[in-house]
Order: C-alpha cells, then sequence, then structure tokens
C-alpha cells in the first residue's frame, strides 16, 4: 500500500466514522509505524476539511524513541550522582574547615577517618558522572534541535517535573530552615554555607530544567547561550569543590601517608597491648620485640615491623617493674616510629581514637617516641 492509498484509507476511515485508535490499530498491524500513521492521519483530517495553522502544515509530530527515553533517564540517574556528590563533597569540606564547636567533642576518629574517604568517593563520582551528563544532555538537545517535530514521552515528561517538584521544595524548606534558624539565634557561619550549598544546588537545578521544558516541551525560543551559562557554572562548581576537597583531605600520595601512619599508631597500640600481656604473664618487661613475639601468649602480635620501610620499630625499657603499696607494678617503656605526616597539622584523620591508645595518634612529621606505663597485677 503506498502512502496516497494510505492517506485514502485513513480518510474512508474517518468519514465512515471510526475512531482514531480503531484506524491506528489496524495500520500498525499491518507493518505501518505509529509515526506514518500519525503523518497520514493529519493529512486525511486537511483532505475533508480540518482547517491547521499554515505553520503546521508539514510538521507532523514524532514520538520519541525508545533511546531517547534511555537517554533521559540516564541523565537524570547521573544528575542524580552529581548532585549527591557535589553536596557530600561541599558538606565535608566544611565540617573540616569550620568544625562543629558543640558536638566536635563526641566525634569518634572513626567519624573523621572516614571524612577523607568520602570527600575522595565524592570526586571520583564527579570526574565520571560530570562529563558523561554533559554528553547526554547535548545529546538530548541535539536531538529535538535538528527534528523540530520530535515530540518527547509522557515518561520523561513525568521525571523532569518530579525533578522541578523536588528541587522546588527543597529551595522552599532550605529558606524556611534558614530563617528559623536566625531567628533561634543559632546561626553560624558553618550552617550558612551549607544551607547556601542547598540553595545553590537545587536553585541551578530548577532553573535549568524550567528553561529545558520551555525549549523542550513548549517549544520556545531559549538562546543557547542561557544554557551554556548553566554548563559553566556548573563546571566552576565542580572544579572548585575538587579542588577544595584536595585541600583538605590531600591527594592520593598525601592520603597512601595518611594510611600508613594510621597502620603504624595502630601498631604502637596493639604492641602496648601485648606487652602488658606479657608483663602479666611473665611478671617482667620483654626486653626486646622479639622475645615479645616468641611469647606464647602474645604470639599473635607479630606486627613488630613498620609497614612500609619494614624496619622493625625501637623499643626499650625506660624502668623496670616496681611494686607500689596498692598490689600493683609499674614499670615503663618507650616505643618510637618514623611517621610520615604530622598529625598536628592534619585536619581529618588524627584526633582521639574509637579504640586503642590516644597518645600513638598525636605525632610530629619523622620520628617520634612515645613512652607508656605497664601495670601488672600481684595478685
Amino acid at each position: 500500500m503506498e502512502p496516497t492509498t494510505l492517506q485514502k484509507y485513513i480518510e474512508e476511515k474517518v468519514r465512515g466514522g471510526a475512531m482514531k485508535e480503531q484506524i491506528k490499530e489496524q495500520v500498525v498491524a499491518v507493518g505501518w509505524t505509529e509515526d506514518e500513521f500519525d503523518k497520514f492521519y493529519a493529512e486525511a483530517l486537511m483532505a475533508i476539511g480540518v482547517p491547521v495553522p499554515a505553520t503546521t502544515r508539514g510538521n507532523y509530530s514524532k514520538r520519541a524513541s525508545v533511546g531517547d527515553v534511555v537517554l533521559n533517564f540516564f541523565s537524570f540517574i547521573l544528575l542524580g550522582i552529581i548532585v549527591s556528590a557535589l553536596g557530600t563533597l561541599y558538606f565535608s569540606v566544611i565540617n573540616v574547615f569550620f568544625p562543629d564547636a558543640l558536638g566536635s567533642t563526641s566525634y569518634s576518629s572513626y567519624y573523621y577517618s572516614q571524612v577523607s574517604s568520602t570527600i575522595h568517593y565524592a570526586i571520583a563520582a564527579l570526574i565520571v558522572a560530570f562529563p558523561l551528563y554533559h554528553f547526554s544532555m547535548r545529546m538530548w538537545f541535539k536531538r529535538f534541535r535538528e527534528d523540530e517535530a520530535k515530540v518527547e514521552s509522557k515518561l520523561t515528561k513525568w521525571l523532569t517535573y518530579l525533578v522541578l517538584l523536588g528541587t522546588s521544595i527543597t529551595v522552599v524548606g532550605d529558606l524556611i530552615t534558614v530563617l528559623f534558624t536566625m531567628l533561634q539565634g543559632e546561626i553560624t557561619a558553618r550552617f550558612i554555607l551549607k544551607a547556601l550549598v542547598v540553595l545553590v544546588l537545587a536553585g541551578m537545578v530548577f532553573g535549568f530544567y524550567f528553561l529545558e521544558r520551555r525549549k523542550v516541551q513548549y517549544r520556545i525560543d531559549v538562546p543557547r547561550r542561557v544554557f551554556k551559562t548553566f554548563g559553566y557554572g556548573l563546571t566552576v562548581l565542580v572544579l572548585f569543590g575538587i579542588v577544595m576537597g584536595f585541600v583538605a583531605s590531600g591527594g592520593p600520595s598525601t592520603e597512601r601517608e595518611r594510611r600508613f601512619d594510621e597502620q603504624r599508631s595502630q601498631d604502637l597500640s596493639n604492641l602496648v597491648n601485648c606487652i602488658s600481656q606479657y608483663a602479666d604473664g611473665m611478671k617482667q618487661l620483654p626486653l626486646s620485640l622479639d622475645e615479645l613475639s616468641s611469647f606464647q601468649g602474645t604470639r599473635y602480635c607479630s606486627q613488630t615491623i613498620d609497614p612500609e620501610s619494614n624496619l622493625p620499630y625501637e623499643y626499650r625499657v625506660v624502668s623496670d617493674l616496681v611494686s607500689k603499696s596498692n598490689g600493683v607494678q609499674i614499670g615503663t617503656i618507650e616505643l618510637c616510629a618514623d611517621f610520615a605526616l604530622s598529625s598536628f597539622a592534619d585536619k581529618v584523620a588524627y584526633t582521639e581514637p574509637y579504640y586503642g591508645n590516644s597518645n600513638f595518634n598525636q605525632h610530629e612529621a619523622g620520628r617520634t617516641c612515645f613512652e607508656q606505663q605497664i601495670s601488672v597485677s600481684l595478685q
């Protein structure tokens, strides 16, 4: 059946009172596409006298393909990753440079040891997701720019309006929270910066997709430079956040050195526990770490060498066990390690630990020694 014949067939069906969906079902069943049916259905309506605007003639809508739907859905997934990563990154950086004076004393070192990992994960997410999102949005706009007759699916419309709804609620909630906090007299730089991050991210997303609706759905001319401005703004936010993230947590080499230092601190803390067990069992302090390792009760305390240099930790007995009046013996030992970083200059990784001996988490860069008392019960 030639196109002109299909048009005549549809025209006859329309004149006979058949419904559009009935005609479409018949036409599509024999192999015609829905876009082809829409085109010739419009031609048939024009042939029987239905008036149309002059600008519409020959420009019939085409449904979005499955590829368009997948591309749009993929872009929203990337958008979620980017917004989440940016929020996490900026919040973590603010936490580092603006610590909470009221709540910091209750934080464990586990919290602080995770800040660096959180920042680096957010940076990795941005490095991967941001270019992909930029590419997918360029492809999205290109499809509708090159084919003005293309009409998006209902799913993409609903997803976009859900994003607009979510961001608008976020903006309103953020403003209410800021105003309420100010009225309560609890305003701080830390809070203001976090509220500003939420406002900027939600505002940018809302503004971008509000204009995207005008461009794609309502066919209102929006200059490309406007969308480029949004792109440049988001790029600046991403790059600035990445730079500040590395300033707050350090680069890959610094992170590696920090992890080695954390392992050294943990090793020294474990050695103190092992020496205490040795002294409790033998009623004397070990003369060397080799003697400690050979003791049956502390054989699991085998980590006596530096994880990076493979050199043994330094150990010496400062004072032997001395009996006290309360029924205990007390002696003093010294453990030394060569640390890569100074904990006092690091805002992220070193605070009071959630386990072990806190003294080993406070050190200068280079060789640092710690004296520890060992108590042994005489009972």
